[in-house]
């Protein structure tokens, strides 16, 4: 990967979970990860788990092509944010992970400021009642003048984009969700924080996508102050490991 840019990878369950798929990608877990997966009460559930961590190993091993995936180990910072706790790379590397019902996705980038968030777009949620209780005074105004289909379609960048934000800063939830707005247009997404929410919004750039007519998917970028750069999407056909 070259230093200059942010690789996505997303993989929709359906078309990865072949025969002998979730044994082979449990194998590439660790002692502690498996025993999570087991914990899991649902068995869709597992499965999900499964093959996200084990794309994040395949992930990063296709970055860092000397270690294999099964050498990665993770720790957490303050606020529960994952990070490389070894091997140690020429260039430190960074991540995200996330997974909804039916698609997993990561990022890793050489960049530290960097989030991603998919989300099962449901059309049973009522997006106003929700997003008044989370969302920023200027997103509910903008719901609120949505016709319905248009606003889940909304709720949903708002979201995953806020989502996505902060994980690339790392605080988990313990940021508001009404701390700060997204602004989604055709030409542009931007951000705008309280007044006393110490970031600069014009340090990131924010990208959406659909990896099927039920997901969405958001980016967050903190290196826009730089150039921004360049995001090279993969598809993730995890039956791979089972080869």
């Amino acid at each position: 990967m070259a230093d200059d840019r942010i690789e996505l990878f997303v993989g929709l369950i359906e078309t990865i979970d072949a025969p002998g798929a979730v044994e082979a990608c449990r194998r590439l877990l660790s002692i502690d990860e498996r025993a999570r997966a087991d914990r899991f009460v649902f068995e869709r559930h597992r499965r999900q788990y499964i093959f996200a961590h084990a794309m994040l190993r395949l992930a990063l091993s296709q970055v860092a092509s000397n270690v294999a995936p099964t050498d990665w180990s993770f720790g957490a910072g303050r606020y529960g944010r994952p990070f490389v706790a070894a091997p140690a790379t020429a260039t430190a590397l960074h991540f995200s992970l996330s997974h909804a019902d039916g698609c997993v996705a990561c990022v890793v980038s050489r960049h530290e400021a960097v989030g991603v968030d998919v989300e099962t777009v449901s059309r049973r949620i009522a997006p106003l009642s929700t997003a008044l209780r989370f969302f920023a005074p200027e997103e509910v105004e903008t719901l609120r003048g949505l016709p319905e289909p248009a606003a889940i379609e909304r709720f949903f960048d708002y979201w995953t984009l806020k989502e996505a934000y902060l994980k690339a800063r790392g605080f988990g939830l313990n940021l508001p969700l009404d701390a700060f707005a997204m602004q989604v247009s055709r030409e542009a997404i931007e951000i705008s924080f309280k007044p006393d929410i110490v970031d600069d919004p014009d340090g990131w750039r924010f990208s959406l996508c659909s990896p099927s007519p039920s997901h969405r998917l958001a980016i967050a970028d903190g290196s826009r102050a730089h150039g921004g750069l360049p995001i090279s999407r993969h598809a993730w056909p995890l039956r791979e490991a089972a080869e």
